[in-house]
C-alpha cells in the first residue's frame, strides 16, 4: 500500500470546488484531496481537447438548426435562440490554445504563468505548457475566492519563477470627492471625468458590462421586430383578420422593447464630462446621456433610492459644469 504523504500547508494551494494544488519537488499536482501520492505524479501533458475548434463547431451546428426550425415551423421567435450562441462565442474569440488534461505538470514544461482577474471574485491562473514535442497548450485553475487565495497564488507561483504579473498600482482614491449612486457603487470626481468605484476599490481593467451584450440585445430586437413585420405581412396577403393574429401582432412588439432596453445601456468604467450630451432625471432614475459609438447616445442609468439629495445636487453640479 502506497504511503500518504501530506502536502506541507506552505506547498499548497486551495482552489475551488474543494481542490487543491500540490506544489512538490518536480511540479504541480491537483487533486482533491490534501495528501500526494504516485498516482497524482501521472504526466498527461500531451492529452489536449481543441475546445475553440469544438465549440465553434458545435455553435454552428445549433446556430443552423435553429435557423432552419424558424423557417420550417414558421414560428419565428425560435430565433432569440441565438442569443446562447452569440453569448458562447463571446467566450470562444478569446480561446487561443487548447487545453490540458493532466492533472500533473512538471516545471520543467512549465513556460509562463498568468493570473486573471475575473468578475465576482472568480479568479484563473493560466498555465502554459509546452510538451516535449513543443506542442503549446493552456491548463486553467480556478482559484478559491478570496484575496488570501490570490496573494498565495501569486507566492506559490512567483517562487518556482514561471510567474508572469505586475500588479498595477491602483489609481489614489481616497482623496477624491465620492458620490453614492449605486449599492456599494459610487463615483469618484477626478478632474473632468467620475470614476466608477466598486466596493471601495476603482479597477482601471474593469469592462463596461454592457460592452458585448448591446450587440446580441440589437440582433434580438431586429429578430424580433422583423417577426412582427413577416406577420403583419401575411395578415394582409392572406387577409388573416383574425383576433388571434393581432394579439400575435402585439406579442412581437412588446417583447421586441426588451432588448430595445439594453441597446442603449452602459455602465463605463470611466465617464468624462466631454462625452457627456445631457441628463434627465425622473421619477425613479438618473439618466446620463453620453456619447457612444459614431455618435450613438448612450445611457448610464442609477436608481434613485441609492441617492441623497446631496449626492443628486453634487452630480448635476459636476454634470453641468
Amino acid at each position: 500500500m502506497a504511503k500518504l504523504i501530506k502536502t506541507k500547508p506552505e506547498d499548497l494551494l486551495n482552489l475551488q470546488s474543494g481542490d487543491f494544488a500540490h506544489f512538490v519537488e518536480d511540479g504541480i499536482g491537483i487533486n482533491d484531496v490534501k495528501t500526494f501520492e504516485p498516482r497524482h505524479r501521472m504526466n498527461n501533458i500531451h492529452k489536449t481537447i481543441n475546445v475553440r475548434v469544438l465549440r465553434l463547431t458545435l455553435n454552428t451546428v445549433f446556430s443552423i438548426a435553429v435557423f432552419v426550425s424558424a423557417i420550417v415551423t414558421g414560428f419565428y421567435p425560435l430565433s432569440l435562440l441565438l442569443f446562447l450562441s452569440l453569448f458562447d462565442l463571446r467566450s470562444v474569440q478569446r480561446i487561443d490554445l487548447p487545453l490540458n488534461k493532466s492533472d500533473f505538470i512538471p516545471y520543467r514544461n512549465i513556460e509562463e504563468v498568468k493570473l486573471i482577474k475575473g468578475r465576482l471574485g472568480f479568479n484563473y491562473a493560466h498555465i502554459i505548457i509546452v510538451d516535449d514535442q513543443g506542442t503549446k497548450s493552456l491548463k486553467k485553475i480556478k482559484l478559491y475566492d478570496s484575496r488570501s487565495g490570490w496573494d498565495r497564488a501569486v507566492f506559490l507561483f512567483r517562487r518556482i519563477g514561471k510567474l508572469n504579473y505586475n500588479e498595477k498600482q491602483l489609481k489614489p482614491i481616497n482623496d477624491l470627492q465620492r458620490i453614492t449612486v449605486g449599492n456599494g457603487i459610487e463615483y469618484a470626481v477626478d478632474g473632468d471625468q467620475l470614476l466608477i468605484v466598486e466596493n471601495n476599490r476603482f479597477n482601471e481593467e474593469r469592462i463596461d458590462p454592457f460592452k458585448y451584450f448591446r450587440f446580441v440585445a440589437l440582433v434580438g430586437f431586429i429578430g424580433v421586430f422583423g417577426a412582427s413585420l413577416i406577420k403583419i405581412y401575411n395578415i394582409v396577403v392572406n387577409h388573416q383578420y383574425y383576433i388571434i393574429d393581432f394579439m400575435v401582432v402585439l406579442f412581437f412588439i412588446l417583447l421586441a422593447l426588451i432588448p430595445l432596453r439594453f441597446v442603449r445601456k452602459t455602465k463605463p468604467t470611466v465617464l468624462k464630462k466631454s462625452d457627456v450630451k445631457g441628463f434627465q432625471i425622473t421619477k425613479k432614475r438618473f439618466i446620463i446621456r453620453i456619447r457612444g459609438w459614431k455618435g450613438f447616445t448612450l445611457h448610464v442609468e442609477h436608481h434613485l433610492k441609492f441617492f441623497t439629495q446631496e449626492g443628486i445636487k453634487e452630480l448635476k453640479q459636476f454634470l453641468e459644469s
